[in-house]
């Protein structure tokens, strides 16, 4: 007798509630992703924002189900211990894996499968010319969530054990975290190849092997000790410190040369302010105006990571290396405000000592190409690179847009002076004057693999944010700042973002005490780490 076909229909008759309750929650996520499809999303009426509201958990509860799902068919012919009847049985264990895999795909995959192809269809997208990424989507989150699942049951023997599985899992990111606080406090350590490709290894190998190896040979606490050791092996390369790699990424260019150029202002002495800090507060930002200039049009310059250092050894014991930053900087642009998280005890050892601050910065050119000019219609309208896309009155200086399984690469560049479209008034008396010209983009990122998720579809927004002047002393902040609306007729330059080059510059700042880097914490404000004032962006 065939075995693969008898373990299939014995899963069948066993858990046929469980496939039931995962294709009704399969069918309520369908049903949710059609709601809030790009032509009804941005509804403002009561019963779609309620409707949103409470379907917000289907996708949490669909995703636990299947976890649950795939643990109760694994578990019913449980591979831990020595004592299950079926062992007494000729069952050849390649035939039970099988048996099991065939239950995930035909219950859980292929369902899934169909869910997309018919999210694909409903919304205007071409089903053939999107086979390819929805075959590479399998490999993404539902091919974590299997595997994840799969492992789970096959070193575990009931859902309890499971669960404390889990539990014990979430205790090890926790520690794996404060370790790499503790040991690693440079966020842009850059790994050779060789061990960015063996930490992938040995923490995907396992979700793999482990299983094969437990179905053949049921060693339940040698397959717990190889998991572990391989994610402890992997977790030790991650914390252990490396040669820093950033510096070679990004050379060194003398700022005079650099494709732009920053001038730190004059920073104003700050009052001395004891107990302005709450005692929770356990860190602090170094926030740090600069003028910059000289971005040639059609150049975007992406300030990717600060690094701030004293002269003497002895008084750098709080810089922290390299730290990320993520700031834009556009022709345009006139200021950006640099962001260092220092803690808040090495800070206070010595925020009021006078010393001469180098500001390393890494920076990359990022260059437009294919620009072309795309007038917004009104209504829905549908683009070749963005996908389905329109404007909303919920998000005046954005546009939404829907496309399949990646939101595209792109600069966009929205005129507001010379448009008719006018600004988002920030006060009721305000005058809807001073506009600026407005930015949106995306990076580059690799076009081969779609973003992870359950849904093909992905929502994203070109959201434009005014480039920075210098503000004006005698201005409120409401004068200073008015962002653009967009509407129906506005001209955007589309084009793509191109990487030229990667370099790093150093700024000087001598003279400075780090206490007048520090922004006074607002009465009512929230937790020290939201002082991330960047800049008005």
């Amino acid at each position: 007798m065939n075995q693969i076909p008898h373990i299939f229909k014995k899963d069948l008759r066993r858990h046929y509630p469980e496939i039931l309750m995962f294709l009704i929650l399969l069918a309520l996520y369908t049903r949710r992703e059609l709601q809030f499809s790009l032509q009804s999303v941005f509804s403002v009426d009561a019963r779609s924002i309620l409707f949103y509201q409470v379907t917000q958990l289907i996708t949490p509860i669909l995703v636990l189900f299947w976890a649950f799902l795939i643990l109760r068919v694994v578990q019913s012919d449980t591979l831990v211990g020595d004592r299950q009847w079926w062992i007494t049985k000729p069952y050849q264990w390649w035939n039970l894996l099988a048996a099991k895999l065939l239950f995930i795909s035909v219950f859980i995959s292929v369902p899934l499968v169909l869910v997309q192809l018919f999210l694909l269809h409903r919304s205007g997208f071409s089903i053939l010319h999107n086979l390819c990424n929805l075959f590479l989507m399998q490999f993404t989150l539902p091919l974590f969530i299997t595997l994840f699942s799969l492992l789970l049951a096959c070193l575990t023997r009931n859902l309890s054990q499971a669960l404390l599985g889990v539990g014990i899992l979430l205790a090890a990111i926790i520690v794996f975290s404060w370790l790499r606080s503790q040991f690693s406090s440079n966020t842009l350590d850059e790994s050779s190849k060789f061990s960015q490709n063996l930490q992938s290894f040995l923490y995907i190998a396992p979700f793999i092997f482990v299983p094969i190896w437990q179905f053949a040979r049921r060693k339940t606490w040698a397959s717990r000790g190889t998991l572990i050791a391989s994610f402890g092996a992997a977790t030790l390369i991650s914390i252990i410190p490396s040669a820093n790699r950033v510096e070679r990424s990004y050379p060194l260019v003398v700022a005079k040369d650099a494709p732009m150029q920053f001038a730190i202002p004059a920073i104003t002495q700050a009052k001395k302010a004891e107990g302005v800090w709450p005692d929770y507060l356990t860190t602090a930002a170094l926030i740090i105006p600069v003028n910059v200039s000289g971005v040639s049009p059609g150049t975007m310059i992406l300030i990717d990571g600060i690094n701030i250092t004293p002269d003497s050894l002895q008084d750098s014991h709080w810089s922290r290396g390299w730290s990320g930053q993520d700031l834009q900087v556009w022709p345009e642009d006139q200021r950006r405000d640099l962001t260092y998280m220092v803690k808040r005890k090495e800070y206070e050892e010595i925020k009021s000592k006078l010393l001469n601050l180098h500001i390393k910065l890494l920076l990359s050119e990022y260059q437009e190409s294919d620009a072309r000019t795309l007038l917004v219609p009104p209504g829905v309208f549908q683009d070749s690179e963005l996908g389905i896309c329109r404007l909303t009155s919920r998000a005046p200086n954005a546009i939404q847009c829907l496309k399949p399984f990646q939101s595209p690469n792109y600069i966009a560049r929205f005129d507001a002076p010379n448009s008719h479209c006018g600004s988002v008034r920030r006060s009721p008396n305000q005058t809807p004057t001073n506009l600026e010209v407005a930015y949106a983009w995306q990076p580059a990122r690799p076009e081969f693999l779609p973003d992870p998720g359950l849904s093909p579809l992905v929502e994203y927004a070109l959201g434009f944010n005014s480039v920075s002047h210098i503000p004006d002393a005698n201005a409120t902040p409401q004068e200073n700042y008015t962002a653009a609306a967009l509407c129906p007729g506005a001209e955007i330059r589309l084009s793509r973002p191109i990487l030229k080059r990667q370099f790093r510059i150093q700024l000087d700042l001598p003279n400075i005490r780090l206490q007048d880097l520090i922004q006074e914490f607002p009465v009512g404000g929230a937790d020290v780490s939201s002082i991330n004032v960047r800049s008005l962006r």
